[in-house]
């Protein structure tokens, strides 16, 4: 996976690398019952130093694949991150070569959510469980509301 990988001493006296490449989702190495990834993954970057830190603004396109909360259905999530502030200390970079594969694989399974719901955020079965759910309680009291715990200061 030699295309993720930045080598820093190309990147002296201020030049950049452009990466811009569509791999297998393979790489993330998912082997989860209720998570997948089965489209390819977008991994667009133009890295360049900063003082002593190697700066990698990331912008990654996929898609999940995880099952509603309601009915269990597998729903195809859009993963999208845009400039996710990529840095790296220098003096942590190994033999002058960076690979962006394990932080773009980090980045991707801290934006994929715990839990969706299919049709939008309304599943047709959620009428269905409705009745096994705890009825929101309003309060009757408007001050029960907000509470403000320092006002009689």
């Amino acid at each position: 996976m030699d295309h993720l990988k930045i080598y820093i001493d190309r990147l002296t006296g201020g030049k950049t690398q452009e990466i811009d490449e569509t791999l297998a989702p393979d790489f993330l190495d998912i082997h989860e019952s209720e998570l997948s990834f089965k489209d390819p993954v977008h991994i667009k970057t133009e890295a360049y130093l900063a003082d002593d830190y190697l700066v990698a603004p990331l912008n990654i396109e996929t898609f999940a694949w995880l099952p509603c909360s309601i009915c269990n259905e597998s729903i195809r999530i859009p993963i999208s991150i845009k400039n996710f502030p990529m840095t790296q200390p220098l003096a942590e970079i190994n033999g002058a070569i960076f690979d962006l594969v394990e932080k773009a694989r980090e980045i991707i399974l801290l934006q994929t959510p715990l839990y969706t719901e299919c049709n939008g955020g309304k599943c047709p079965e959620r009428e269905n469980i409705k009745k096994f759910l705890k009825a929101e309680e309003k309060p009757s009291n408007p001050a029960d509301i907000n509470y403000f715990p320092f006002a009689d200061l």
